[in-house]
Parts: C-alpha cells; sequence; structure tokens
C-alpha cells in the first residue's frame, strides 16, 4: 500500500506508529537542564524530538534557528497529509501555515513585518514590497487565501485561516463535527493566551494536550486524529522552540 492510497486505515496505522515513538517526558525534562544550545541540542537529539533538530547547530542566529523549525513543522504536515485520502490531503496541508498566522495578523493590523519574515522563503518577497503592493503579491503565492483579511481595516486573520481550511473539507463529511471540536478547543486557547500575555502558559498548554490526545483517542480512521496529531507535536515544537531560543538568545549566568 502506497502513501496517499485513499484508506483512513493506512494513515491510522502510520500516525499510531508516530505516536507511540513520542518523546518521553523525563527525556525532555533531563534536556531543559542543559545550560547552552549545544548541551540541549544533544540532550533533545536523544529523544524523539530529534528529528526536528537536524538542521539546528550552536552559532545559528534566532531568525535563523526558528526558520529551520518552521521548515520541520512544514515538513512534518506534508508528511502527514500524503498519509491521507486524497479527498483530505488539501485540508491537512493547509495546517502548515499554523506558524505565520501572527505575522500575517500584525501586518493586518498595520504593523512592521516581523525581522525574520524578510529572510522567511514565502513572506520574503511580500513584505519587501510596499504595502499597497502585498494584495497583488499574495494572490500569486500560497498564502491567496489571506488576501480579504490583510486588505480589511480589522482583517482577522485566524477566521481566515478557519474558513480556508473548512471550505477544504470534502463536502456534507460526516467528519466535520469532530474538526470543528478541535478548532474549537484550539480557539479557546488562543483567546486565553491573549488575555494571559506574559503569564505562564504550561497549564494552559496542557489542558489542550489532554482535549488533543481523547479526539486522537477517540476519532480513528478519521482526518481528527490526524488534525489531533498534528496539534500534539505542535506543543511539542513550541516547547522545542522555547528551549532553543531561551539558550540562542540569552547568555547563561554562573550557576
Amino acid at each position: 500500500m502506497s502513501a496517499g492510497s485513499g484508506h483512513f486505515a493506512y494513515s491510522q496505522a502510520r500516525l499510531q506508529a508516530r505516536f507511540g515513538q513520542s518523546a518521553d517526558p523525563a527525556d525532555l525534562q533531563r534536556a531543559r537542564a542543559a545550560r547552552d544550545l549545544a548541551g540541549f541540542l544533544s540532550a533533545v537529539r536523544a529523544t524523539a524530538q530529534r528529528r526536528y533538530t537536524t538542521r539546528l547547530a550552536p552559532g545559528m542566529d534566532a531568525h535563523e534557528l526558528e526558520r529551520h523549525l518552521r521548515y520541520e513543522w512544514s515538513a512534518l504536515v506534508d508528511e502527514v497529509a500524503r498519509w491521507q485520502p486524497k479527498p483530505w490531503q488539501e485540508a491537512i496541508r493547509w495546517m502548515r501555515w499554523l506558524p505565520y498566522l501572527p505575522a500575517l495578523q500584525k501586518l493586518a493590523r498595520g504593523g512592521r513585518p516581523p525581522a525574520w519574515a524578510r529572510a522567511d522563503p514565502v513572506l520574503g518577497h511580500i513584505v519587501a514590497l510596499d504595502p499597497a503592493l502585498r494584495g497583488a503579491a499574495l494572490t500569486a503565492s500560497p498564502l491567496q487565501p489571506f488576501r480579504p483579511a490583510l486588505a480589511a481595516e480589522a482583517g482577522d486573520v485566524t477566521a481566515a485561516w478557519l474558513d480556508h481550511w473548512r471550505a477544504l473539507w470534502p463536502e456534507g463529511s460526516r467528519h466535520a463535527r469532530a474538526l470543528d471540536l478541535i478548532a474549537r478547543d484550539v480557539a479557546l486557547l488562543d483567546a486565553k493566551l491573549r488575555e494571559a500575555v506574559g503569564g505562564d502558559s504550561r497549564e494552559l498548554q496542557r489542558a489542550l494536550s489532554l482535549r488533543l490526545l481523547r479526539a486522537f483517542r477517540n476519532h480513528p480512521l478519521s482526518p481528527a486524529a490526524a488534525v489531533a496529531y498534528l496539534g500534539l507535536e505542535a506543543l511539542g515544537l513550541l516547547g522545542l522552540r522555547g528551549g532553543v531560543m531561551r539558550r540562542a538568545v540569552v547568555i547563561p549566568g554562573p550557576a
């Protein structure tokens, strides 16, 4: 049976195998004890998260490190999308743009693009243009569905992402309710994180992780399993990113 063979059974088998290789929390806790980036990466490479660190190296600047992490997320999403039945592949692949939502929302509000965006292979040529020309550039890019949100005075980029995601679902799908529940849980977390800016988000992320785990177990043989799995991996990548960035931009003091 080949990838994208048209059977959720194939996707579920691949997802279950990958889920069974998830990093052990104790191993990740040991990695967090590392003082510098070299030690942190060495410890992470002894866990299942090693596949996300192959392009990372001490000495890289923060923007380069984050660019590689965004690449790893996109590669993971594309891989999981290939496991799905063909009618669902584009909906799953649309998840690759989730890390771009904060930067696009900032552009929608008239803010300056973040520094990393100028070197990004997708956003770079768009943000380099005069703001009046960015809409046309978006039309010719994979980010075209965000154009109305960026053109509106108070455009909501997250809502635009969700609208397009739902438009990619096969019409009349029986899986829509399970996917909507996951989308609701993620939206609730996003709202709470915005309210708790600067606070500790670990409890909120832990609560979402439990909800995603429940969805993964309760909806096998469906696209909801793929979405829940990717959500769990995204939370893991957020933790990895935090560990990398803290050691890349902060010089540790004496013990």
